[in-house]
């Protein structure tokens, strides 16, 4: 193959990784993809913050850990169903760690949006820790001034019932390191701590390349490799 196909093919997968360019900030969720209101199971397809689209292929869950109220589940934020919620009050932290399933998340997302925070009611406030490599905790983000940005969909079931669920955007970059400096964007963290015992989360994801992009981009640079070899 010669290298200005082989360039090409790169350039296709990494545009596959994004469908806009925005600059990065804790911002509200403008609309999902997640079926219909008030027809669950709200399985998500597509978050939409502005001008930027990010599929369900490119979306990762972690394991989360916390206290839930009421019989639900921490883990019921660890699945794509939007309308699964772990009811909270007073419940302590929520702390999401193995994004992708492995022990440390990094940016693979230029200047988009890397993290989503979904939550039912839109009603609750929240601060944001990183969870850097060896377990220690970044300076504390508050997001209290932070909007929920509604995505059509209300909670249908007993618990939180009808309440309008919400969802919150931010990036690596948004968060801070220990001695309360922005992260940058070629950090590595082993997860998010949220500080709420309130926050009712029906979902947390985080950008990550797909597989087969991964693939194609490996490929394509041993490709680049022989050639100029």
């Amino acid at each position: 193959m010669k290298a200005h196909a082989c360039l090409a093919l790169v350039a296709a997968a990494v545009a596959l990784t994004a469908a806009g360019v925005a600059s990065a900030a804790i911002e509200p969720v403008t609309s999902v993809w997640a079926g219909r209101n008030n027809h669950p199971p709200y399985i998500l397809q597509s978050i939409t913050v502005r001008d930027y689209t990010v599929t369900r292929e490119f979306l990762a869950t972690g394991t989360s850990v916390g206290a839930a109220l009421l019989g639900t589940s921490i883990k019921n934020a660890d699945d794509f169903d939007l309308n699964s919620l772990a009811t909270r009050n007073g419940s302590g932290v929520w702390k999401v760690t193995e994004i992708e399933k492995k022990p440390l998340w990094r940016d693979r997302n230029g200047e988009n949006p890397d993290f989503f925070i979904f939550e039912v009611g839109m009603n609750d406030v929240l601060s944001v820790q990183a969870i850097l490599p060896g377990g220690e905790l970044g300076a504390v983000v508050d997001f209290r001034d932070a909007k929920w940005g509604n995505v059509g969909l209300k909670r249908v079931g007993l618990l939180n019932m009808g309440q309008p669920i919400g969802g919150i955007a931010f990036a690596i970059t948004d968060l801070l390191d220990a001695g309360g400096q922005p992260l940058s964007s070629k950090a590595a963290i082993q997860g998010i701590q949220i500080n709420s015992g309130e926050v009712d989360p029906a979902g947390f994801y985080a950008v990550v390349p797909e597989p087969a992009t991964l693939l194609i981009l490996g490929l394509g640079w041993l490709i680049l490799r022989r050639h100029r070899s």
